[in-house]
């Protein structure tokens, strides 16, 4: 069976925008990807806004602002619900990465847009998955199996198999077929389950760049630290905060520990510890050189002597003289690395190293942009030198200062009338609270609840001695009872609620003192830890600032990607060879590139004509069969069909009329009988359209886009009868089994099956052979043993 596939690019085609795609698969719909820029701009998701409800599942790739970012604000604030899909990896490095993101924002500005709560709610939802597991979707994507398979990149990336029936889609983006340090190189092109795919999803973001060999860029990364440190500059390297600072962390402790460099060395980031210490843990999904280096020489992976970690500009003042610094976000338009570039730019000596091109518009690009304008473009060994730019940039600073003075005393008191306020408030709400328990005591215990007030007020209570007796004038003697409330007790669905500090003895109070003393000695987990909110009250300012860029600056290719060459030398193995009988969808890259890798794979031989560079916001069919057409059936017509039992599908004729919503506007004028009757040989299926009687009153109503048609009852007066139709194929092989289970004895001559009666008798043989375009033939005389053969022959297939 072939599934009706459509794809919509929401963002990232023919520019380099972030990821984020619309793969639907019959009636599912999901989600490629949610990324956004580290600026959060809401208006740039509005593409997501429209359909973000109808989601029924979503895959991350990767765990990076370019591919996840928009995923908490779209679980927040957009109504995405569904389930997300990544690897063990992307969920921690993702949260983290989200993490350091809002504390960036939150640190200079009053950032609303998302929360840490959303953070939280969002990747609770995530379904975590393991490298080649396959797992089967639920609800309206039931059918439809995922599997993850590394992509290289970044630690846990994933390429995404999506199958359903027979067709494949493989979504492949930001994969890197070298090895690098921490991390092993795609499998795209050594494991045969990427093979052949229906369709195949990649991007053109490297299609016309050249990689130099990862010696060379090492080399040439060690060789400008090292100039910086002869001339006691300070040296920026714009990262972000959980991935590809991985590989750059664990080449420069490489090269600090086998000089023994004392030069300071600092990763500054809201999460720098806890990325590292999440780095220790995920030892299987790392490069085989990390393997080696703990099973041989037993080096925990990550555990830095000469790195150190920092999440306060503090904590990096103290350091004196130059340093190295690794800071977030990568972009330079935020978080630490844009405090850092704003203090050493201005100076010629300082050195900004920039491992990525960023986005368009950031300032790295910008940076990457005047260097690659003003550098020797004779490189050496592919590695061109850094230039000192000269750049005047006007930036919209925002800061967060602490309150002092009569702005401190407002606040503290608008806090404490707050307060106050919410106090009021709960007292309220505690009353009312008692007084619907004090009215549902006297409604359940009357006479106990009325001894339960008296004993309330602090009076004794005079008990009548019931053995003495007298007359009208002698009263018996009363004795006064000591005043005791028995709370009522209190039952639940597993009966009485007891307290256990009531049965507990003095050793296991101190046992449970002693051990929760314990727990507070011991460091909190890194799976639960969370960053605190900043409690200093603070204000939010902003202010133009002209910032003079004179420092130096090179750009090392450090993205972990593959470059133009590679991938036009990957995709041939991995389309199939057969042309038109897969589909490439080109996304993501500057449109130079997109059309510069579209003109290859339309030159190459040995991949497929049909190669699609869809824009924004356009839907293509990528179905296999191109003649699948979506339409709902109604009750009635369901209700009308007869259903036939082909192996594990159910098969029906079906003859209906197309019409439209009556409250919706259509292109076409007139229904159409849609209609599967017998044809030629060469043509084993042909769709009918016959028109109903006119009517005066059908109207001409024009069409929208995206809109399903319905197909409905074809009235009484215009029924016809059509022949019937058998689908199935049957080998003669298992036709013969079949007829022997059932007594008759049968044997092959040249191809064709002679069946016989159990007595052998010539006259009543029956001749069963293949005819043309794979169709059975049946000769011989009629009598019983035809009839029963054909009978048998009929049950093989569905009638329809």
């Amino acid at each position: 069976m072939t599934a009706y596939i459509k794809f919509t690019a929401l963002s990232g085609a023919h520019n380099e925008d972030p990821l984020c795609y619309l793969l639907e698969v019959d009636e599912a719909k999901i989600l490629l990807d949610c990324g956004w820029t580290d600026k959060f701009d809401p208006e740039d998701l509005k593409a997501l806004k429209r359909l973000a409800k109808q989601v029924d599942a979503v895959l991350l790739s990767h765990a990076d602002i370019e591919h996840i970012g928009a995923y908490p604000y779209a679980t927040g604030h957009l109504g995405l619900s569904c389930p997300a899909y990544g690897t063990f990896p992307i969920h921690d490095m993702g949260q983290i990465c989200m993490y350091d993101a809002y504390q960036s924002k939150a640190d200079v500005e009053d950032f609303t847009t998302f929360t840490l709560d959303d953070v939280d709610a969002a990747f609770e939802k995530m379904v975590t998955l393991r490298y080649s597991q396959p797992y089967s979707l639920s609800g309206k994507c039931k059918g439809i199996t995922v599997t993850a398979y590394a992509a290289g990149h970044t630690v846990g990336g994933t390429i995404w198999k999506v199958k359903k029936n027979t067709d494949e889609v493989v979504y492949a983006v930001d994969y890197n077929h070298k090895k690098d340090r921490h991390l092993n190189g795609t499998v795209l092109m050594t494991t045969e389950a990427l093979g052949r795919p229906s369709v195949l999803i990649t991007d053109a973001y490297n299609a016309t760049n050249t990689q130099p060999l990862r010696k060379t860029r090492d080399s040439a990364l060690v060789e400008t630290l090292t100039a910086a440190m002869a001339a006691d500059a300070n040296v920026l390297i714009p990262v972000d905060s959980s991935t590809r600072v991985l590989e750059l962390s664990y080449l420069l402790e490489a090269h600090w520990a086998f000089q023994r460099l004392q030069f300071p060395l600092v990763f500054l980031a809201h999460q720098s510890y806890r990325t590292m210490t999440l780095a220790k843990t995920m030892l299987e999904w790392m490069g085989d050189g990390v393997a080696q280096a703990f099973t041989q020489r037993r080096e925990a992976p990550f555990d830095f002597k000469f790195l150190r970690t920092l999440y306060r500009i503090e904590d990096l003042e103290k350091i004196r003289g130059p340093k190295i610094v690794l800071a977030s976000v990568s972009s330079l338009d935020a978080g630490w690395s844009q405090h850092m570039f704003r203090d050493w730019a201005s100076v010629e000596k300082n050195i900004v190293i920039l491992p990525e091109r960023g986005l368009p518009g950031s300032m790295t690009r910008k940076l990457y942009d005047a260097w690659n304008a003003t550098a020797d473009p004779v490189a050496v060994d592919g590695i061109r030198p850094a230039v000192n730019v000269e750049l005047d940039i006007l930036l919209n600073v925002k800061q967060k200062t602490p309150l002092e003075g009569d702005e401190l005393e407002e606040h503290l008191a608008r806090e404490q009338q707050k307060r106050e306020q919410d106090a009021e408030a709960a007292a309220k709400q505690r009353a009312l609270m008692e007084e619907d328990e004090s009215d549902l005591d006297e409604d359940e215990g009357g006479e106990v609840a009325e001894v339960a007030n008296i004993l309330a007020t602090g009076y004794d209570i005079y008990v009548k001695d019931q053995l003495r007796t007298g007359g009208f004038f002698k009263q018996s003697q009363s004795y006064r009872m000591f005043p005791v409330h028995e709370l009522r007790k209190r039952v639940d669905d597993y009966g009485e609620q007891i307290d256990p500090a009531v049965y507990m003895r003095g050793e296991y109070e101190y046992a449970t003192e002693e051990e929760g003393a314990e727990k507070e000695a011991q460091p909190m987990e890194v799976d639960k830890m969370r960053p605190k909110e900043d409690a200093v009250p603070s204000k939010y300012a902003s202010h133009d600032e002209e910032l003079k860029v004179r420092c130096k600056v090179i750009y090392i290719d450090f993205e972990g990607r593959s470059d133009g060459r590679s991938i036009k030398n990957i995709l041939p193995q991995v389309a199939p060879r057969k042309l038109m009988s897969s589909e490439q969808i080109l996304i993501r890259g500057s449109d130079e590139a997109t059309q510069d890798l579209a003109r290859y794979c339309l030159s190459s031989e040995t991949l497929t004509n049909d190669v699609y560079t869809p824009e924004i916001g356009e839907c293509i069919n990528v179905s296999a069969a191109t003649n699948i057409f979506q339409v709902k059936l109604t009750d009635s017509l369901v209700s009308s069909l007869k259903i036939a039992q082909l192996g594990d599908y159910e098969l029906a004729y079906v003859s209906g009329v197309i019409r439209f919503p009556e409250d919706e506007t259509l292109e076409t004028a007139t229904p159409a009988t849609l209609t599967i009757t017998d044809a030629a040989e060469d043509d084993p299926m042909q769709i009918d359209t016959v028109a109903p009687p006119s009517s005066s009153h059908q109207q001409h109503r024009p069409t929208t886009i995206q809109q399903i048609p319905i197909l409905d009852v074809v009235p009484s007066f215009s029924q016809t009868q059509h022949r019937p139709v058998l689908v199935g194929d049957v080998k003669l092989s298992e036709f013969r089994r079949i007829l022997q289970g059932e007594g008759f004895s049968t044997e092959f001559v040249s191809g064709v099956l002679i069946v016989n009666t159990p007595t052998g008798a010539r006259a009543d043989a029956v001749i069963v052979r293949r005819a043309a375009a794979g169709r059975l033939a049946m000769e011989g005389c009629i009598g019983d043993v035809y009839y029963r053969v054909r009978r048998l022959l009929y049950g093989q297939h569905a009638i329809l």
